[in-house]
């Protein structure tokens, strides 16, 4: 074992060598000098398993060679101190905690066994800090090289659903029924939709949580292109501040809004008629509500959505109940559609 003891009173460093060389034997390999310069570049050079430190030294004190050995010999990295003292202070025993130092012997009381246990507690700790912060290492790479592959799963499934999306678009090019045309476009918006959110959390860096807010506008604008929509005619606005959303509840909250967006594309403005879709989103007392209002010719009277034989609708329906919440809608200059679901935290 390696001990480095600084302090300027010989007749203490000749003690504590006697009682570690009863201990310790051949086996003890012991340094000492009478200020703190020289233990310092003691220290640097020998790299010692424990410092036997004096609180007071000529030229420092005791804290003042912590905070330089910490800073230019990489204490961390495995130097076990115990501080010695001739005062019986719990203040100053405190205060070398709070520096560095692993234990706290007071002179007048040491002995061997008790030089020793304290020297062995030292070591431990140091060992214990130094695999501790192995394994925080590790796991940090470890963590790294996840994110890394669970983004570049993100960037392929993105890649994937834009090529089924592609294929879906020329399939429905080919029929020459607009019906099953119109059906093939609609799943195709579909899955673009889930396409944008695994596109946003492959270029946001962050794998756990999707801004909708981005997202709804993103969809809008490809909505808006997909169905050949003239600005001048319809306009679109998203007026929501940025909500953020684990991807459990983005992708079935952005799958909502792309039926409803939809479903007012298609439905609200007949025969050229002109006017507005607005999406909103907030939340409030851990509820997200989301909404999209249109001010088109409105639903009939006898509209049920439980009845309707829109497979937009009914999708909207099973995703809201999927996110544990409600669907609703009211006929307020034109049609107002809303889903409110509980925020669950980002895991």
């Amino acid at each position: 074992m390696k001990v480095v003891m600084i302090d300027d009173s010989a007749a203490d460093r000749k003690l504590c060598r006697l009682l570690l060389e009863e201990s310790h034997g051949e086996h003890l390999e012991f340094f000492e000098e009478a200020a703190a310069g020289p233990g310092l570049e003691t220290c640097r050079a020998v790299a010692p398993d424990c410092i036997l430190l004096d609180y007071k030294l000529p030229d420092m004190t005791g804290l003042e060679f912590l905070s330089r050995l910490r800073d230019h010999a990489g204490m961390d990295s495995g130097m076990a101190v115990v501080m010695l003292t001739g005062m019986a202070s719990e203040q100053v025993a405190v205060e070398a905690m709070k520096a560095g130092a692993q234990d706290y012997l007071v002179k007048d009381r040491i002995t061997s066994e008790g030089l020793g246990l304290a020297i062995q507690k030292a070591t431990q700790k140091v060992g214990l800090m130094r695999a501790l912060a192995n394994e925080r290492d590790q796991l940090a790479r470890s963590l790294a090289e996840k994110e890394v592959l669970l983004q570049e799963v993100h960037h392929r499934v993105k890649n994937n659903l834009q090529v089924v999306a592609s294929l879906l678009r020329l399939q429905a090019d080919t029929f020459d029924d607009q019906a099953l045309a119109g059906a093939l476009r609609e799943s195709q918006h579909r899955v673009e939709s889930m396409a944008f959110i695994h596109e946003q959390l492959y270029e946001s860096g962050n794998l756990r949580e999707v801004d909708l807010s981005k997202h709804a506008r993103l969809l809008l604008s490809n909505l808006f292109l997909a169905y050949g929509v003239d600005a001048s005619r319809i306009s679109g606005k998203v007026s929501m501040e940025p909500l953020v959303l684990g991807v459990d509840q983005a992708i079935p909250s952005g799958l909502i809004l792309n039926e409803l967006v939809s479903n007012a594309l298609k439905h609200a403005f007949p025969r050229g008629l002109c006017g507005s879709i607005a999406v909103e989103g907030s939340v409030a007392e851990k509820r997200v509500l989301i909404a999209v209002h249109d001010d088109g010719v409105g639903l009939p009277e006898n509209f049920r959505p439980e009845q309707s034989r829109s497979l937009g609708l009914r999708i909207v329906q099973i995703l809201a109940r999927q996110l544990k919440g409600t669907f609703d809608f009211e006929r307020t200059n034109g049609s107002t559609f809303r889903v409110c679901f509980p925020l669950n935290p980002i895991k």
